[in-house]
């Protein structure tokens, strides 16, 4: 993966992140509010969510999974992503409800994935298609908790893009510098 490719990901990814910190003026990311529903939950989980089915097509090609754009789906992506170390055991919290551990959100996005289930088992994904299908119908899906577990998950899949970088495109720098401002790893 070229530098320059993983640096417009990065730089959508945080203004993402940016507007889910913003949320925390008025909710707190806190397990008392996860399913707190507004429009703006809704649009960060549409915006992450789309932006990750982006970043696991080019996983998937790296991983020299090469389908028609039209036959990938999260069956094909979880079967990609269950061969990488580790990839249940992620997890990180909004850095403001940490504090609290027992109220805090500990967001483990791929701790469910199953490639032989809908959804490959992400509740975070079937509300993501909800939303994308019918946003009205389906607007109590725009949570605070699939929010969070959408916008962990899209920090998660970055964080193995920096994996695709070569040492002589920084990818010690990029590991070591780039970090979300909202998120804490848990484990």
């Amino acid at each position: 993966m070229e530098r320059n490719t993983f640096e417009m990901y990065w730089g959508y990814y945080l203004s993402v992140e940016k507007m889910m910190k913003n949320t925390s003026q008025y909710v707190a990311p806190t397990k008392q509010n996860i399913n707190t529903y507004s429009d703006e939950f809704m649009k960060i989980i549409l915006l992450s969510c789309s932006e990750i089915d982006s970043i696991l097509k080019v996983i998937c090609r790296e991983n020299r999974v090469i389908l028609d754009d039209k036959k990938y789906n999260m069956s094909v992506y979880a079967n990609t992503l269950l061969k990488q170390k580790d990839i249940k055991k992620w997890a990180f919290s909004p850095e403001c409800s940490t504090s609290s551990y027992d109220s805090g959100i500990i967001c483990f996005p791929f701790k469910e994935l199953d490639a032989g289930k809908p959804y490959a088992g992400l509740t975070w994904w079937e509300g993501y298609q909800k939303l994308k299908h019918d946003r009205l119908g389906n607007a109590q899906v725009g949570s605070l908790e699939n929010a969070v577990y959408a916008l962990t998950a899209h920090f998660v899949l970055l964080r193995m893009l920096m994996d695709l970088l070569t040492e002589d495109m920084g990818q010690k720098y990029v590991k070591e510098k780039y970090w979300s401002e909202y998120l804490t790893i848990c484990v």
